[in-house]
């Protein structure tokens, strides 16, 4: 028979700590809408903060269900199951709340250089029934890995994201550069088009995380957001491309990956600090060369008159 708890017993928490796997259901309200169900299971991505609070990491993927779902009505359910030892299957019912990446909510819960490459939203639920049943008919698994392919290719957009941000940076330091000396009225081009990665990891947000698939609101923010990723959390080492060689990314993307190891970020680093000095050197050669046209002018007026 099935027990219910208005909070997460002790005993409950350690087993709950120990598993692999866990499963989010969600649904829209409208009677035609989609009842969504997913897996998740990477090490150290759901906690427990007290009998009452939980919350997991939000790594992205080809869709927003969960996010929209509790968007618009707040309803989540995280089942655990047991696929060794004693059978067991427990649910936790209760009120979500979305802290996107990009608000201080979301860094309160995990710091930029905490958090996993592809990461994109936190969700706490708060619980208010807890649930345990047999689960007699589940077969025994073993747990083999955990797979990698999903950090892998988050840390080759974030790279993306990085490189780009880095290089607009350069572009607004030298813009500012290149106004000394001139009339204070004087202000950047505002149509000026300033590079951004079109492939990176925000850019994935926008093309397939702002709706569900009724329609309603999924990311708001986190698409948007200026923070830029960590140069730290993208040089380290995350998984193995190779592990499903079936969808195995071309070579140029692992080679993405390793520029930005720590020693090869310093170089780039090095490299980008050269170009925005040859930049404004540039800048004020054309800013002297004009400068000394109209004196050149001025001298020859003088010696006609």
């Amino acid at each position: 028979m099935g027990n219910f708890y208005d909070e997460i017993p002790k005993y409950l928490e350690t087993w709950i700590k120990q598993q692999n796997m866990f499963w989010i259901a969600s649904a829209a309200l409208s009677p035609e809408g989609h009842v969504n169900v997913s897996p998740k299971g990477y090490a150290n991505t759901f906690h427990i903060t007290d009998e009452n609070h939980v919350w997991y990491e939000d790594l992205s993927g080809s869709g927003a269900e969960t996010i929209a779902h509790m968007r618009e009505n707040g309803r989540l359910t995280i089942m655990f199951c047991a696929f060794e030892g004693l059978p067991r299957i427990v649910r936790l019912w209760g009120k979500g709340t979305i802290y996107e990446f990009g608000t201080p909510e979301y860094e309160a819960y995990l710091p930029l250089e905490s958090r996993q490459p592809g990461s994109r939203a936190v969700i706490v639920q708060e619980v208010h029934k807890v649930g345990t049943s047999c689960g007699f008919s589940i077969p025994f698994y073993d747990f083999n890995r955990t797979r990698t392919k999903l950090h892998a290719l988050g840390q080759i957009a974030e790279t993306r994201d990085i490189k780009a941000e880095l290089l607009e940076e350069a572009i607004l330091s030298s813009n500012e550069s290149s106004l000394v000396g001139h009339s204070a009225t004087q202000e950047p081009a505002q149509n000026q088009t300033l590079p951004r990665a079109k492939d990176g990891l925000k850019a994935f947000w926008a093309q397939y995380n702002l709706r569900s698939l009724d329609g309603l609101p999924g990311i708001l923010m986190a698409h948007l957001s200026t923070i830029t990723f960590s140069k730290e959390v993208v040089g380290r080492e995350w998984g193995n491309f190779n592990e499903d060689e079936s969808t195995s990314p071309p070579k140029k993307e692992q080679q993405v990956v390793e520029k930005m190891q720590p020693e090869n970020l310093k170089e780039h680093d090095v490299k980008l600090s050269a170009y925005k000095l040859l930049f404004i050197g540039m800048l004020w050669g054309m800013v002297f060369s004009c400068v000394f046209s109209e004196l050149r002018e001025c001298i020859l007026k003088r010696r006609a008159s």
